[in-house]
């Protein structure tokens, strides 16, 4: 769980830093913003987790690719839905959607969707 955590902050920067960009220096908004450093992000940790947290596993690399894909999709869906609802919510408690406050609600999304993914990455895309 050690390596997976570790590999997850790797994720969380390249995915944070690359939508922080997309809204500061793009213009995106924040639900533009997020998809292009999800999609990085996604590689990022599939290339690290194979190497990794389970290496051992012995997953052919194809399959493990689409079922890893499959995965971190569905931890996509309560990602995104995590991260949408603090910018559509922030506003309403006097908070200020700004590029800079757009890791935050990406961190957010992050720690729901963790141990849905774990489970997800251990018993269906990493075996044997």
């Amino acid at each position: 769980m050690a390596s997976f955590a570790a590999v997850g902050v790797v994720g969380y920067v390249v995915d944070s830093a690359i939508t922080y960009a997309g809204a500061r220096y793009l213009g995106l908004s924040p639900e533009l913003a997020r998809p292009p450093g999800f999609i990085v992000a996604t590689i990022v940790n599939f290339l690290l987790n194979r190497a990794i947290t389970f290496g051992h596993a012995g997953a052919p690399l194809i399959r493990a690719f689409l079922r890893y894909w499959l995965v971190a999709s569905a931890g996509l869906a309560v990602n995104f839905a995590v991260y949408s609802a603090c910018a559509f919510l922030a506003p309403r408690f006097g908070i200020a959607v700004t590029p800079s406050m757009l890791p935050l609600f990406v961190a957010a999304g992050v720690a729901v969707s963790m141990i849905a993914t774990f489970i997800g990455f251990r018993f269906f895309v990493f075996r044997p």
